[in-house]
């Protein structure tokens, strides 16, 4: 006698997210929307973005990509402030065809990140705090609603008891990527987000980045070991030491 065994219907998202690698940060995919809720500001400058400048297309020395931060944005006592790869950039800019397409790979590449719970409509709730890296033009279409805000008097999306979400809708990719970013005029508690974001908020956004800090010698290091066959180090040397 056959035993009547149930079935149900596939859901692709909750077998999708199973095997995703957690991880603290989130992109936005090309040609998808991401509706977040962003934490209100954690430090005193009352900033919601922190802003991170890196070098990236180098290598660790297990050959995977390593991406530097820049000693001219985050150098400190330990590394200084001159950073070796923004000079090696400049260098570089200058040369023939293949030091200028090193020299562009190479140069500081900023982002700023928004500390935010992203709403995922499968299971209809929140997912977060997670770090939201975004570009300068799209940063600064989010600032503009703030600042839209704050001339017409309006509780701030980022406000704890009468913030919104916003959504940010990616279209295209490459240089033809374009953002879009408006706000969803549906006011709420972050308590109703997160009930416990108290306790989830990261106050410390930097730390969690762990941004990844060299001295000018552990740069040039870090190029030598990359690109040790692409350029003149005779002529480098002569003029960055």
């Amino acid at each position: 006698m056959a035993l009547n065994k149930p079935t149900f219907k596939v859901n692709i998202g909750a077998s999708q997210k199973s095997t995703e690698r957690k991880t603290l940060f989130a992109d936005i995919k090309p040609d998808t929307s991401m509706r977040l809720r962003i934490a209100p500001p954690v430090t005193e400058d009352g900033m919601i973005f922190a802003k991170v400048t890196n070098h990236f297309r180098l290598k660790n020395e297990e050959g995977f990509g390593l991406a530097l931060a820049c000693l001219e944005e985050h150098g400190n006592d330990d590394t200084g402030e001159e950073c070796y790869l923004c000079g090696l950039t400049r260098l570089l800019k200058n040369g023939d065809k293949g030091d200028v397409k090193i020299g562009g790979d190479l140069r500081a590449s900023p982002r700023w990140y928004a500390q935010a719970w992203i709403y995922d409509k499968e299971s209809d709730s929140y997912e977060g705090p997670k770090l939201v890296g975004l570009s300068k033009t799209t940063a600064e279409a989010v600032n503009g609603i703030l600042v839209m805000q704050d001339e017409s008097g309006d509780d701030y999306f980022c406000d704890v008891d009468n913030g919104q979400d916003i959504v940010i809708t990616r279209r295209g990719s490459g240089l033809n990527t374009r953002y879009t970013v408006q706000a969803t005029g549906k006011k709420m508690p972050l308590s109703e987000v997160a009930p416990n974001w108290e306790e989830k908020i990261i106050r410390d956004v930097y730390g969690a980045l762990e941004l990844k800090l060299e001295d000018p010698d552990g740069q040039k290091r870090a190029v030598y070991r990359t690109f040790e066959d692409e350029l003149d180090w005779e002529k480098i040397q002569e003029q960055l030491g």
